[in-house]
């Protein structure tokens, strides 16, 4: 049974349900198959998620040998490639190459080990007795039926399932997503960690991550209570339950939670007051991460190049890809930020790593800032990394808050992380320019302004600039009573004369990145003439945008003023 602390709210909501009728099958998130048949060594960063129902999380009893967790992890491997082939789990039998399962299992497995794996597996029944559904429940069910096929050089291990497995994963009123990564590549070394995980995967579903909200799930259990989840020795019979080496485990499981992307954990003893300090209950704190962001859905039209082409090109060390700029719009609140925002934020910060010089003090206690960024890029991938330090900021912001105030000069700082970018691109670009506008923008940071004070010079300057055009209007009008005017009337173009460093590609990534989102009542045509090119954009945007869009494109132009 499951408790939640008087001082917290446990989200009691459901899992995601469908209902029995219903023909909808979870999809497999990435692919075992094509990771058998390519690259098995790219498991970790596929990261594949297979979906199971809860009663083949929680509440599943084994007689048998002790399985540890080579076997936990052979075992739900070869579930999952089954269902990815055979979501109707019909087939009478499937196949794997051995290589790739030995792969899958962990970098430091043997052949050897699969093997022997499999035959204690064959030895093993399970039992699935937590169900709210009487007729999906069983016991003493083989947990597979396996056999080597030699063909030609490869050995290929071929296996069955009993039918209550299959019929399990045939419905699924309710399911929760296993990352396999995190079961297996070596990542968990406790026997007990597969089912504790697999548990607490079925508790996250509970609740959704929501940005900036409250995303914690806390779960109490009583020591009697989590041995009878993990099938610890002693869970049938509180007397001989070691109380001490529960929560050894506990402690240590942690260890092999890290891995999970769905959650991070933690986790809290709690003792009984007085003589013997005898344990009162074991609390795993569940704190959900943002969702996985190639599950985010986004419509992009690759055709437009300006709205597809985000970000930019890095070393390839640090390299996102493109539409991860836009998926993190879609998923993280930050006020104020839109795509390109989210990129140089990130440009900033792995400056900010690379440099060794923090700009706050998240520096050296986030996760995902300075030394622990690096680390997160090279373990994890740069799009990781990236996700998950926009995920940090979403739900505390502390680089955001630095940047959003002008004394600490953030265009500058911006700059000079895109300065760092194309030094790292080693393309021979040079970047004085950009070091150039960085100085300015540091300049002009003065001390006490405030975005108010932006905005009434820049409202200031828009009433002289309409009163000069209807000035000129009125001029036209005289000029055309008296004779053949002489001159033609301003244009309503506002026309930017670049600096010839700027060239086409910096336009299309930064200059247009300025103003690409815009949206508002104030409608402007503008036209920019660079040293071989020129464009014309009609934008309509609102006035703090045309505030903002002013300051910034002043780097860009030859004088530092529009034409």
């Amino acid at each position: 049974m499951l408790y939640s602390p008087p001082e917290k709210t446990l989200d009691v909501s459901p899992p995601v349900t469908i209902n029995m009728t219903q023909k909808f099958k979870p999809s497999p998130h990435g692919s075992l198959v094509r990771l058998a048949e390519h690259k098995p060594s790219e498991f970790s960063s596929v990261a594949p998620e297979s979906p199971r129902p809860p009663e083949m999380l929680s509440g599943v009893s084994c007689d048998g040998p002790a399985l540890s967790v080579l076997d936990s992890v052979v075992h739900e491997i070869l579930i999952s490639h089954a269902y990815e082939v055979d979501r109707e789990m019909q087939a009478d039998r499937y196949a794997i190459e051995l290589a790739a399962l030995t792969r899958f299992a962990g970098p430091n497995i043997r052949k050897d080990d699969i093997i022997k794996s499999l035959e204690k597996l064959r030895m093993t029944r399970m039992s699935f007795g937590d169900s709210a559904y009487p007729d999906r429940r069983y016991r003493g069910v083989q947990m597979v039926v396996s056999w080597e096929e030699l063909k030609n050089s490869t050995t290929m291990i071929g296996w069955m399932f009993a039918p209550p497995i299959k019929d399990l994963m045939r419905s699924m009123p309710s399911y929760a997503y296993l990352e396999l990564a995190a079961l297996g590549d070596g990542n968990m070394s406790l026997k007990h960690s597969p089912a504790l995980y697999k548990h607490l995967a079925l508790q996250s579903t509970r609740k959704r991550w929501q940005p900036g909200e409250d995303n914690e799930i806390y779960i109490r259990f009583s020591p009697q209570e989590l041995a009878e989840v993990i099938q610890f020795p002693g869970h049938d019979d509180a007397d001989k339950l070691n109380v001490g080496k529960l929560v050894d485990f506990a402690r240590k499981s942690l260890d092999d939670l890290v891995s999970v992307r769905r959650f991070k954990t933690s986790l809290d003893i709690v003792q009984e007051p007085g003589r013997g300090r005898r344990v009162n209950s074991i609390c795993y704190t569940l704190r959900l991460r943002a969702p996985d962001f190639r599950h985010v859905r986004v419509g992009i039209d690759y055709s437009k190049k300006p709205e597809f082409r985000q970000g930019g090109a890095d070393d390839p060390r640090f390299a996102v890809r493109s539409d991860l700029w836009q998926r993190a719009s879609r998923t993280f609140k930050l006020t104020g930020h839109i795509s390109s925002d989210l990129f140089k934020l990130w440009l900033v910060a792995l400056k900010e790593a690379l440099s060794g010089k923090g700009l706050t003090s998240g520096y050296e206690s986030r996760s995902y800032r300075g030394d622990a960024l690096l680390a997160a890029v090279d373990t994890q991938g740069a799009a990781w990394a990236a996700w998950g330090f926009l995920e940090e900021e979403c739900d505390d912001p502390d680089l955001v808050e630095h940047l959003a105030d002008r004394s600490n000069a953030p265009l500058a700082i911006k700059t000079e992380a895109e300065a760092a970018r194309r030094q790292r691109l080693g393309r021979g670009w040079k970047t004085s320019t950009l070091e150039k506008r960085a100085k300015t923008f540091r300049k002009n940071a003065e001390p006490g302004r405030t975005d108010a004070d932006d905005m009434a010079d820049y409202l200031a300057a828009r009433e002289l600039r309409e009163q000069s055009e209807l000035i000129e209007a009125e001029m036209a009008k005289v000029w055309a009573d008296i004779e053949e005017p002489v001159q033609q009337p301003k244009s309503v173009a506002n026309v930017y004369r670049l600096d010839p460093s700027v060239s086409q590609d910096d336009f299309d990534i930064e200059v247009v990145s300025l103003f690409c989102d815009f949206a508002g009542s104030e409608q402007r045509i503008l036209r920019f003439e660079g040293a071989h090119f020129s464009g014309v954009h009609k934008v309509s945007a609102t006035p703090s945008q045309w505030m903002g869009f002013e300051r910034e494109i002043a780097a860009y132009l030859a004088e530092g003023v529009a034409a």
